[in-house]
């Protein structure tokens, strides 16, 4: 069972309200790795127009949309069979590719920020769509759930075990990832192995998926039998990622999950945002989670260990730095 968790009292002045909800994240990271905020404060109209945004982009033409196809630093267009599992410390290779198509805008850099004349990885030009208003939902959408994600930082601290404070210097600023998703109707003979998305772990810190109503998110359960995690309108879904389970010495649960779009007429979208530290933070598991157990994980920069999660599942770049 995912819980539900009112997050109306992140800013509650009752030192006790907060430390409560800090206990219901814990118990939610520890005991599912998933769980659904209510009461997030992002209004609705928002969330809206974010998916109108993905609909309509992703009703264009291919060939339209294969202007803005991935490039090396990750962002832009990825069509269908672009994404397939190549490597996962959980699942074996994917059979097929995955049955998505989808637009990534991760964080603004500068053009002359030194990361960027440094061609350091997963630093460089977004990919906008042609068309303003799209590009102004997406915009809003993606400054209000870094919002979120920024809110929830104290209390994830102390569900940690940390002082609220802990987790907020790694992310100043914060490395994002939003990704506008579309699912397209399942063939009615569909194989067993071909899936929206494959099962898979998240690799960073934090996911907040918004999903519409059509369905289809499965989480993995304690025995590996998969519990649907269905759309409840108001609520966002959060899962932890690889990344926050290794600050914890995986005390924290990175959960699998997988997409199935069962619907042979509708098409599915979902909107993510990857919300993750710093690219220059270290992340390195905390001591009290290795109290009786040693550390799984030596410590690393984030901009290291994301980097090669990508590079060993997305496929490669031609000589313009445009995916193949």
């Amino acid at each position: 069972m995912i819980p539900v968790i009112d997050i109306g009292r992140l800013a509650s002045p009752d030192p006790g309200a907060r430390q409560a909800l800090a206990a219901s994240i814990r118990d939610a990271a520890v005991a599912a790795g998933f769980l659904y905020v209510a009461n997030h404060g992002i209004e609705a109209s928002v969330v809206a127009d974010a998916f109108e945004a993905n609909r309509r982009f992703h009703a264009w033409p291919d060939e339209r949309k294969a202007r803005l196809r991935q490039n090396r630093w990750h962002r832009g267009y990825m069509g269908f069979g672009d994404t397939k599992l190549a490597s996962s410390a959980n699942f074996a290779p994917a059979r097929r590719p995955n049955r998505m198509e989808s637009l990534m805008i991760r964080h603004e850099v500068a053009p002359d920020h030194p990361d960027v004349l440094a061609g350091r990885p997963l630093q460089g030009p977004n990919q906008w769509p042609d068309d303003p208003w799209i590009c102004a939902a997406i915009r809003r959408y993606d400054a209000a759930v870094v919002d979120l994600g920024q809110r929830l930082l104290p209390a994830l601290s102390v569900a940690a075990g940390e002082s609220p404070e802990f987790f907020l210097s790694f992310f100043r600023p914060a490395s994002t990832a939003l990704r506008l998703i579309h699912y397209p109707p399942s063939p009615a003979d569909r194989p067993e192995d071909l899936f929206g998305s494959h099962p898979h772990t998240d690799y960073g810190f934090l996911t907040i998926l918004a999903q519409d109503e059509v369905g289809g998110l499965e989480v993995r359960a304690h025995d590996g039998h998969w519990i649907s995690a269905p759309p409840i309108p108001g609520t966002f879904v959060i899962n932890i990622g690889d990344a926050l389970a290794r600050w914890t010495n995986d005390t924290f649960r990175s959960t699998p999950h997988r997409v199935i779009n069962a619907s042979a007429e509708r098409d599915r979208y979902s909107v993510a945002m990857f919300f993750d530290p710093n690219l220059d933070a270290t992340i390195e598991p905390r001591p009290q989670h290795c109290g009786g157990r040693p550390a799984r994980y030596e410590p690393i920069r984030y901009r290291d260990y994301y980097t090669a999660r990508l590079d060993a599942n997305y496929a490669r770049y031609d000589s313009s730095g445009v995916l193949r």
